[in-house]
């Protein structure tokens, strides 16, 4: 959903976001780690040369070997100013992911605003993982996954109607026996299982062959390793950042035949429930 912000609010939320890029550059350069923008992110560099003009995230993909090296050392690089949130670093979280969040900030989403984590302003560090040749494999795959990542969000908020009281406004949708089987696992199983099964899951293709790597939690998230190896500079307001070579291919994969004139009902965002500024 798209929610507004006023034209002060969003130009100082996009400021921070750009700060917090920067860093997250600044650390891959340093270390010659392999990083990209994605996503909306990507759609922003390609037709604006910005961050889209109503957003207010960014996204950046990974190589797994990388985004286990940039988990490693960027605390220290950050220092005191950022924490580096994942599973590992903050066990509440829900994401299977790694944000890079600034502290002394608060972007507190309504559907995960009871859970006792961390809740600054975020950029979104996601894993990408070698695809299978395969595209039965593929799916298969994308599917336990997607799975695992239910039961994993689960353990701290639960989306449905049936077997427990739903934590978000809208149920997803999810008949009884899914949502029992559901429970029962999520009683079963400890946290740090079902990420370690998340895991094994996303690079049990990473020693194979592939041309391309994906988000696996997607269906169609993939870009042409070659456009990682022999990635572009672009521009993302003031900074030049890394893309994929074929950015516009790596968008359509994506999203279809992605275009300009996004229709307004697909402008969508974060607006958080309480969103706070350093002072």
């Amino acid at each position: 959903m798209n929610h507004s912000y006023t034209p002060e609010e969003l130009e100082r939320l996009q400021a921070t976001l750009y700060q917090i890029l920067s860093e997250i550059k600044r650390i891959c350069d340093k270390h010659n780690i392999r990083y990209f923008i994605t996503g909306g992110t990507a759609i922003g560099a390609y037709f604006w040369g910005k961050i889209l003009p109503w957003d207010d995230d960014v996204d950046v993909g990974m190589p797994r070997s990388d985004y286990e090296r940039f988990a490693q050392i960027a605390q220290e690089e950050l220092g005191e100013e950022y924490f580096i949130q994942t599973p590992k670093t903050d066990p509440r979280v829900p994401f299977f992911f790694m944000k890079v969040r600034m502290n002394g900030t608060e972007f507190n989403e309504s559907t995960f605003r009871n859970i006792d984590m961390h809740q600054g302003i975020y950029i979104d560090i996601f894993p990408f993982d070698n695809m299978p040749k395969s595209k039965r494999v593929e799916k298969i795959q994308h599917k336990i996954l997607f799975f695992l990542n239910g039961l994993f969000i689960a353990k701290e908020i639960w989306q449905w109607k049936y077997c427990g009281h739903c934590d978000i406004e809208e149920p997803r949708q999810r008949g009884f026996w899914a949502c029992l089987m559901t429970r029962i696992l999520v009683t079963l199983l400890p946290k740090k299982v079902i990420f370690w099964l998340m895991v094994r899951t996303q690079t049990m293709f990473n020693n194979c062959r592939s041309d391309f790597y994906k988000n696996i939690i997607t269906k169609s998230e993939r870009v042409a390793i070659d456009d990682i190896t022999n990635a572009q500079l672009v521009k993302l307001g003031d900074l030049e950042v890394s893309a994929p070579r074929d950015i516009l291919a790596y968008l359509n994969n994506h999203y279809g035949k992605v275009r300009k004139d996004i229709p307004e009902e697909m402008k969508v965002n974060h607006r958080p429930s309480k969103l706070k500024f350093r002072d």
